[in-house]
């Protein structure tokens, strides 16, 4: 019996079970190696570590948490969850498991657009997030394809980094007249054709092609993507959710399932940075751990 099992070995995943093995707590992290940033080229914003790929992060990481005693991995992949009495029953692809708490920190799954060349570019030359890859494209030509609701939002937070930015909207629609209008100040240009491809070489974006065969120079940019937290191993739980899919939990990070926890991506439906995961982590982990002590100290 574990006092934690901790489901996702990403930097919420690993910055929690560093918190549980130096609380003394018995834990095992779970993870598949499937972690969503495994494209990405480098990662940023993450003190000490800018700059960094995500694999070898995650390897300084496991390098930390393997120091203490506690904690222990396995290289497996989730396939159902359950609560039985007080007791959480998680099965693997290989093995049966069983914690007195179990933290969920696997992120979300990810989603993109189908468009030709999307899965050579993405992670290299086309990005989602700005905060995260906006310094290494800056003053680019960049293509920017997002449904048209959050054009607004978009056009004033990527000006930072370019001038140079055509928009395409992926649901073909045109954005709210307001936006049109600040478009037009800003000489923000807008498509409203459909992407059918994006033109590359090894991954670095040359060209959008067009439905209609036209093509758009482009040498970087940014594009929308969906994102959800509804793996099958959870459906025996029953969480509760908001209209939007997010897990319902408390101030900390406690669902509706007494004694299961959710931290860093997993916890929202918005992608976050490193840094902010694994600050969340370590949070939630010493809730998780606090509960314990809690319940021991009654007995």
């Amino acid at each position: 019996m574990y006092d934690v099992i901790v489901i996702g070995g990403g930097s919420a995943g690993l910055a929690a079970a560093l918190t549980l093995g130096r609380a003394l707590k018995k834990t095992l992290v779970l993870d598949n190696e499937t972690n969503r940033n495994r494209v990405t080229q480098h990662s940023h914003g993450f003190l000490t570590q800018d700059g960094v790929t995500p694999a070898n992060l995650r390897q300084k990481a496991r390098a930390d948490v393997a120091k203490y005693d506690h904690v222990s991995f396995a290289t497996e992949t989730v396939t159902c969850l359950e609560k039985v009495d007080n007791c959480f029953v998680v099965t693997t692809d290989s093995a049966t498991y069983q914690a007195r708490k179990v933290l969920l920190t696997m992120g979300f799954q990810e989603k993109l657009p189908d468009i030709k060349g999307i899965e050579d570019v993405y992670g290299k030359s086309i990005f989602y997030c700005p905060w995260c890859d906006g310094y290494e494209l800056r003053d680019r030509q960049l293509v920017v394809a997002v449904p048209s609701v959050v054009m607004g939002h978009m056009s004033k937070l990527i000006l930072n980094w370019s001038k140079d930015i055509v928009f395409c909207a992926l649901d073909g629609q045109e954005p709210a007249s307001d936006v049109l209008d600040y478009f037009r100040t800003k000489n923000i240009g807008l498509e409203t054709k459909a992407i059918s491809e994006f033109i590359h070489q090894d991954g670095n974006l040359l060209a959008v092609r067009f439905e209609d065969g036209t093509e758009l120079v482009r040498n970087g940019g940014f594009i929308g993507i969906s994102v959800d937290t509804h793996f099958d191993f959870l459906t025996p739980l029953a969480l509760e959710r908001e209209d939007s899919g997010k897990i319902i939990c408390n101030d900390f990070g406690e669902t509706s399932v007494s004694g299961l926890f959710v931290a860093g991506e997993a916890k929202g439906v918005m992608p976050t940075q490193l840094i902010d995961a694994a600050s969340d982590g370590n949070t939630i982990a010493k809730f998780a751990a606090a509960q314990i002590i809690e319940e021991d100290d009654n007995q």
